[in-house]
């Protein structure tokens, strides 16, 4: 009722002041909008009612034609950001890329907190799923690509064919697909062919993960065929990697088909499960040396020697923010 009082006061002194403005020099329209529209603004922001008044204070004034857009663009203005009766708030810093992390910038969407699943249905080498795949040999140039078919994703090469025997097929979520939070987590159910054991042949889940050129860094949990388990810190370079955990040979179950293996990394700390049973926790920082800080979660594979790639793998994998 006060702003409403208020406004039928300065009704009659601006209808005073529109009378003279007709015989003042062009110029005094212009600075007589501002002046006013400055006013409307004050008062705007004081009564979460005061469009209804506004309006009708509006109506009641005979505006000149250069005048009245200034001022009824004030007023959506003010309307747009004064209605719910509360004053605007800042939105949440957006977040862009520095090497592998993220920092606080207008240029890049925040991190994601969402997940996701596949069985792998596609028929792919390498591995893309319409773009949701980094790949080793694709992006990294010195590793190789995973590759997919009917319903199970495995290594496209042997390890070592070429120049290293660390040439891992490494593969983790794409940022542009989806940029998941430093805490996640990766989960594998195996596939294995019928028949197929004793070789030298791993499956990996990767964990704060991240392929460029000539470039492999994170963490690799790892689930060897012979029943071995062991975490491992890649280090950037081909080859160059660092063992966090590596208990040896009967440090696991010997995978069968449908086992699940699940690995999670929540702040230092890495836990492996299998089968719902956690059987590791490793403290990242224990060994030493750089601790990557973010990253995407991921799936590898290293069938060497008397390996064959195409009988271990993975037949479903998820992944996602803890």
């Amino acid at each position: 009722m006060l702003a409403f009082t208020v406004l039928q006061a300065q009704s009659v002194s601006i209808r005073k002041r529109l009378v003279r403005s007709t015989v003042m020099p062009s110029a005094a329209p212009d600075f007589f909008a501002v002046q006013m529209q400055e006013r409307i603004m004050r008062i705007a922001r004081t009564e979460v009612s005061y469009h209804h008044h506004v309006k009708a204070f509006i109506k009641g004034i005979d505006m000149q034609p250069r005048i009245f857009p200034t001022i009824w663009a004030a007023i959506a203005i003010s309307t747009a950001s004064c209605s719910s009766g509360v004053a605007d708030t800042p939105s949440s810093p957006k977040q862009t890329e520095a090497g592998d992390s993220c920092v606080s910038s207008p240029n890049c969407p925040p991190a994601s907190d969402g997940s996701y699943s596949t069985d792998f249905s596609l028929n792919e080498n390498p591995l893309r799923e319409s773009g949701k795949w980094t790949t080793g040999k694709t992006s990294g140039l010195d590793w190789n690509d995973p590759q997919s078919a009917s319903g199970k994703v495995y290594a496209s090469v042997l390890s070592g064919a070429s120049v290293s025997r660390y040439d891992d097929s490494i593969a983790h979520l794409s940022k542009s697909f989806q940029n998941i939070s430093a805490n996640q987590y990766a989960q594998g159910t195996v596939y294995l062919a019928n028949g197929y054991s004793d070789a030298s042949h791993e499956v990996e889940l990767l964990l704060r993960f991240a392929i460029g050129p000539h470039d492999a860094h994170g963490y690799e949990v790892l689930w060897g065929l012979r029943g071995y388990l062991a975490v491992v810190r890649w280090n950037g370079p081909l080859g160059n990697y660092t063992p966090l955990y590596d208990p040896g040979a009967g440090s696991a179950p010997i995978p069968k088909d449908g086992d699940v293996m699940r690995a999670e990394i929540s702040g230092n700390l890495i836990t492996v499960k299998l089968n719902g049973n956690t059987v590791a926790a490793v403290n990242i920082s224990s060994a030493g040396g750089t601790v990557w800080p973010s990253g995407q979660p991921g799936l590898g594979f290293w069938p060497v020697e008397n390996a064959s790639p195409e009988r271990f793998g993975w037949k479903s994998f998820q992944a996602g923010s803890l």
